[in-house]
C-alpha cells in the first residue's frame, strides 16, 4: 500500500536538489475549481473519490481479505479501512484481492430423514427392513434425530428429487 504522505516527502526534496537555487522557477498551472471538472468535495488524496459508501458486504469482505493475509495491526485495518472510505482506487484494489480469500466448499446435504420416506409406516416401523431388504434386520424402528443415506429411501410424491435411495446413492449396496 501508498503512502501518499510519505512519498511527496521523499520525491519533494529530492527534485529540489537538483534546481539552481539563483533562478527559483517553481511554477504549477491550477485551473478555476469551475473549470477543473474535480469535485468540490476534494480528500486530498491522489486517488478519486468513491461515488457510494462502502457497503457492510465489501468492508466485510476486507476485513475477511485482511484477516486471510494475518494482518492484525489495528492502525494498518484502520488505514486500509479509510482509504477504502475515500479513495475509490484503494477501494478497487482491496476488493480486488479479496479474490485470494478461498471460498469453503460447503457441499449440499443430500441425506434424507426417515420420516421423509414412504417405508417409513405410521408405528415408526421400515418396510425395507420389514421386507428383509436389509440383511439382519427385520424389526428396524429408526431414530429420526439425525439424517441418513439410506439404499432403501423411497420419496414422498411432493418431493422433487423422486430418485430412490439405490439411484440417488449407489455406493451404498
Amino acid at each position: 500500500m501508498i503512502n501518499w504522505l510519505e512519498r511527496a516527502k521523499r520525491e519533494i526534496p529530492k527534485s529540489a536538489t537538483h534546481t539552481d537555487d539563483r533562478n527559483p522557477t517553481a511554477v504549477t498551472a491550477v485551473p478555476h475549481p469551475a473549470e477543473s471538472g474535480n469535485s468540490d468535495a476534494s480528500n486530498g488524496s491522489i486517488g478519486s473519490t468513491p461515488e457510494a459508501a462502502l457497503s457492510k458486504i465489501e468492508e466485510t469482505t476486507i476485513r475477511d481479505w485482511l484477516a486471510y493475509i494475518e494482518e492484525t495491526d489495528p492502525e494498518i485495518i484502520n488505514e486500509v479501512m479509510g482509504q477504502c472510505l475515500t479513495d475509490a482506487e484503494a477501494r478497487t484494489y482491496f476488493l480486488g484481492r479479496t479474490g485470494e480469500v478461498p471460498v469453503p466448499y460447503d457441499p449440499p446435504d443430500d441425506r434424507r430423514h426417515c420420516h421423509q420416506c414412504r417405508n417409513l409406516i405410521a408405528g415408526g416401523l421400515c418396510l425395507v427392513a420389514q421386507r428383509g431388504e436389509f440383511k439382519g434386520i427385520q424389526n428396524l424402528h429408526p431414530l429420526d434425530d439425525i439424517p441418513r443415506r439410506c439404499e432403501g429411501y423411497l420419496p414422498r410424491p411432493d418431493e422433487p428429487d423422486q430418485q430412490t435411495g439405490r439411484e440417488h446413492w449407489p455406493g451404498l449396496n
